[in-house]
């Protein structure tokens, strides 16, 4: 009687991009790692064990990999590892300055007998923007206007970066790789067939892995609180950014992430999120469409050669950001000024030296 055929040992690297329910997959993901595990996946079981792992691979150091991999066989296991920040890293070069991060990961598992799978979801860049811009102000990370934001993404390599072909170009290279990229909120699949609802993020990620088909319906549900602040919350943190970086700019290092969350808080309070940001005007739609539009076509060739970007992310209508008086405009400064100083004397200690109120 011949032996069974074993499954091939595979890596399978969530890689985000941002903004597409990363959080959501991975607090989800982690509320049915027993689950999962049971069905041979394994995961690390906490966030920041996921960040060793993706600072190893910034940093081109074997151990930590060769740590999970030596679990997941002990136990006849897959490896999952999600982070959004991977699809950053990875196309970033080596120590020899030639090879991404990524194909130096994909040839030292290939050597352990490991093969390797990506699973990417993809957004379109004007919402992409128009969302990490929200999380990066409520993050007290930027404090610039959103035009002066786009157009520095377009313009150099930050860590915004959503250039598709300047983030996974590297996987052309190395034929190896399974690849799958899921195009984000979008009402076609990946066959071209139209989708009625929403689909979930996290069951569309369990479609790619090797797991039983209804293993979905079998997952506790888990919510995701990375929520957007709204526009005024978005005013708000740019008000406290400002001010804090003029007056002094170590206290607004030390307490950062009690602002934040202080911003968090007042925004849900007020209901603010019900009055979302939204910073994209019909020529600022324009001109990041075509800043993107041959690199999404390439992206499409490489990776969706039967679809066409418009297939899965149609031009939107005009949405303009609302339109607002000036007179509201000067009462909405005037009573952002007074919650910037309060919230700023509740969360950083008055009377602190080199900080003044006004």
């Amino acid at each position: 009687m011949s032996a069974q055929p074993t499954v091939e040992r595979t890596v399978v690297l969530h890689v985000g991009m941002h903004k597409t329910a990363s959080t959501y997959i991975q607090k989800r993901l982690r509320k049915n790692r027993g689950l999962l595990r049971r069905h041979g996946l394994l995961m690390p079981a906490r966030r920041r064990q996921d960040k060793i792992l993706l600072q190893a691979t910034k940093k081109g150091s074997w151990k930590q990999w060769r740590r999970w991999l030596d679990r997941a066989d002990a136990m006849e296991c897959q490896l999952l590892v999600s982070h959004e920040a991977l699809s950053w890293v990875l196309t970033k070069p080596g120590k020899d300055n030639l090879h991404p991060r990524g194909l130096w990961l994909a040839k030292k598992l290939q050597s352990q007998g490991w093969r390797l799978k990506i699973v990417g979801f993809i957004r379109d860049q004007e919402s992409y923007l128009n969302s990490r811009y929200t999380q990066l102000v409520k993050r007290l990370k930027v404090y610039v206007d959103f035009k002066s934001y786009v157009t520095k993404v377009m313009n150099e390599n930050t860590i915004s970066e959503c250039d598709l072909m300047t983030l996974f170009s590297w996987l052309k290279d190395e034929p190896s790789i399974e690849t799958v990229m899921i195009p984000f909120g979008s009402a076609q699949n990946l066959n071209g067939r139209s989708i009625h609802e929403r689909p979930d993020p996290y069951e569309q990620l369990l479609a790619e892995l090797p797991l039983p088909a209804k293993l979905a319906e079998q997952s506790l549900p888990a919510r995701s609180k990375n929520q957007q602040p709204g526009r005024l919350g978005v005013a708000l943190a740019q008000a406290i950014n400002n001010y804090c970086a003029e007056q002094n700019p170590l206290c607004l290092r030390q307490h950062k992430k009690a602002l934040r969350n202080a911003i968090e808080v007042l925004a849900k309070e007020r209901r603010w999120p019900e009055e979302p940001f939204n910073g994209l005007d019909a020529e600022l739609r324009a001109t990041i469409r075509h800043r993107y539009g041959q690199t999404n076509r390439d992206f499409c060739q490489c990776f969706w050669p039967t679809m066409q970007w418009d297939d899965f992310f149609p031009p939107q209508p005009e949405n303009l950001p609302p339109d607002i008086s000036s007179d509201q405009q000067s009462w909405e400064s005037s009573q952002l000024k007074a919650l910037r100083d309060q919230l700023i004397a509740d969360t950083v200690k008055t009377g602190q030296k080199g900080f003044s109120q006004g």
